[in-house]
């Protein structure tokens, strides 16, 4: 994988897909989805024996095409974007050596953060972090190295079952280096998951419709780079932002602790924020500027705050990315600030608090935080950025999960 040219002619792209009987799904709907790419089903080869998705895994990243330069596994779950095939073509193009997740889950304790900051920083890839599971919904490997994880897989016992957190070993072991695209180009349906214990709803974290592919992702590799220094544990100054039950929580990454990267304990961010260079006071007092000069319905004032804090925090993270940057990067697109706000609100608040907001409460908690990133990005003094509401640029298209995608 040392060449140092690659054109998407160059890409031949093996597709499996990982299915269990007791799933009822349209598997010809997921399969015509990524034509012209050629996907072949992979069935749980012990369908009636307790359930591990490892068990499957084994046999699909071990299904490699002849000739294939990648490999890509789906899970029967997923659905894919628009244009699937030319997007995900396109995208190995640009990393070829990397381990590229085309999917990370909305309240993945790190992985998601990661990927709403390389939204808002105007990324088109995100680094993951090395701690935390493999995004297995939607995960492809060059060729070489997805049949040396096959190996590595097969003599582990089916009894372990987690797919993802094995996958996440070998690529710590071997040093793949990994990526997300942003915005992903794979969603989970949501349907109910299959293991005890992995419960809750399941969507992509910047679900929002990919941009033309032929300059997309064509990203200067040095940028990978200072984005990945987020998720390596090498300071005491990375942070993650959740949104988790109502309330917007900080966890700050603590290296060489041994901390596990799924890590749920997290601190309210009012009590943290100060460690992280911001004033509590700051942000609330920006948020009434924000209400005091914004017609319409109002949001409830606990989400208000909550997702506003959140928004903020992210915005702010994301200009420090910028200013690291070696090389300028366009401005985030409208719509993909609005996806990763919008996944905070669907996947952060409780389900009374949610149910509470409707339709019109929910877009307005959305504009809020779209609002409030946008301020972290660009500092301006509240007075000065609120007196004007949203931007008319930062609004982009609400982005909730039925936009146009292929559902299988």
């Amino acid at each position: 994988m040392s060449r140092p040219e690659w054109r998407a002619r160059d890409v031949r792209l093996s597709v499996t897909i990982m299915h269990h009987p007791a799933r009822d799904v349209a598997l010809e709907t997921l399969v015509e989805a990524c034509r012209p790419l050629s996907a072949r089903v992979v069935h749980d080869p012990a369908p009636d024996a307790a359930r591990s998705p490892l068990r499957t895994a084994k046999v699909a990243w071990a299904s490699i095409a002849e000739g294939a330069t990648h490999h890509l596994v789906l899970q029967d779950d997923a659905r894919v974007c628009d244009d699937f095939a030319t997007h995900v073509v396109a995208a190995i193009a640009r990393r070829p050596a990397h381990g590229i997740a085309l999917y990370t889950d909305w309240s993945s304790p790190q992985n998601s953060f990661l990927c709403r900051l390389a939204a808002v920083a105007g990324s088109p890839w995100a680094a993951l972090s090395p701690m935390e599971w493999i995004p297995a919904l939607a995960f492809l490997l060059p060729a070489d190295v997805a049949a040396d994880l096959a190996a590595y897989l097969a003599p582990i016992p089916d009894e372990v079952t987690d797919d993802d957190q094995m996958i996440a070993r070998y690529c710590r072991e071997r040093g793949v280096p990994l990526l997300a695209t942003v915005p992903h180009l794979v969603d989970n349906r949501g349907l109910p998951t299959l293991i005890a214990g992995h419960g809750g709803r399941h969507h992509a974290t910047v679900w929002a419709p990919p941009a033309p592919s032929d300059t997309h992702w064509d990203l200067d590799p040095r940028i990978d780079t200072t984005l990945a220094s987020r998720s390596r544990y090498q300071s005491h100054d990375e942070y993650v932002v959740r949104v988790k039950d109502s309330r917007c929580l900080i966890r700050l990454l603590r290296p060489h602790t041994g901390e596990p990267g799924g890590n749920e304990f997290c601190w309210y961010w009012a009590d943290w924020c100060d460690l992280i260079g911001v004033d509590a006071e700051e942000v609330t007092t920006a948020l009434a500027a924000y209400l005091d000069n914004r017609p319409g319905p109002r949001p409830p004032a606990r989400a208000a705050l909550e997702i506003w804090a959140a928004g903020y925090l992210l915005g702010r993270e994301a200009a420090a990315v910028r200013r690291e940057l070696p090389v300028p990067l366009v401005p985030a697109h409208p719509a993909r600030i609005r996806a990763a706000v919008s996944t905070w609100v669907d996947s952060g608040l409780t389900a009374p608090d949610g149910a509470a907001l409707g339709a019109a409460g929910r877009s307005a908690l959305i504009d809020l935080g779209v609002a409030a990133v946008v301020l972290g990005l660009h500092r301006r003094s509240p007075g000065t950025f609120v007196a004007a509401g949203v931007p008319a640029d930062a609004r982009g298209e609400d982005t909730r999960h039925d936009h146009a995608c292929h559902d299988s």
